[in-house]
């Protein structure tokens, strides 16, 4: 049996959200939406520095998910996302997230996760997501997979 967390674009969700000390006062929020095939994850109004097409970097102390069914999750480290309006992406270089479920805890990472933007507005969606684990136990699965994340700037 493979073990699926969404993790990975949880992480991803969240790198669009910079330090709340740096969002006070701009009036920019972030909405996240998570899904795996067994539940889902979500932050509403999450305070965010600047807006797209600006690159924004998150302070993962910052982030606070809120998730359905027996999974938990937090950003592992901070990180930057990119946006290249004229492609329509944002993209996360370094996705890192810490993932618990039944008691064990397990750190997954990916690379150049990108999003893609919904038509002209600040919507972005994408997944699958793959993670390669890079700390626990020998119990934590070698990779993770969301099925789908999307992100909206408001």
């Amino acid at each position: 049996m493979r073990l699926r967390l969404p993790l990975i674009a949880a992480a991803a969700a969240a790198l669009l959200l910079p330090s709340a000390a740096a969002a006070q006062g701009t009036g920019h929020a972030a909405d996240l939406v998570l899904a795996e095939r067994k539940g889902a994850c979500a932050a509403e109004g999450v305070p965010v520095g600047a807006a797209p097409p600006a690159q924004v970097r998150i302070d993962s102390d910052d982030v606070v998910f809120d998730c359905s069914g027996s999974i938990g999750f937090r950003l592992g480290r901070d990180a930057t996302v990119s946006f290249d309006d004229a492609a329509g992406t944002a993209t996360a270089d370094v996705v890192r997230i810490v993932g618990s479920r039944l008691g064990l805890t397990c750190g997954y990472e990916a690379s150049k996760v990108v999003f893609h933007r919904e038509g002209d507005t600040r919507v972005y969606a994408g997944g699958p997501y793959t993670g390669t684990k890079v700390q626990g136990s020998f119990l934590c699965p070698r990779s993770v997979q969301l099925d789908a994340a999307s992100f909206t700037f408001r």
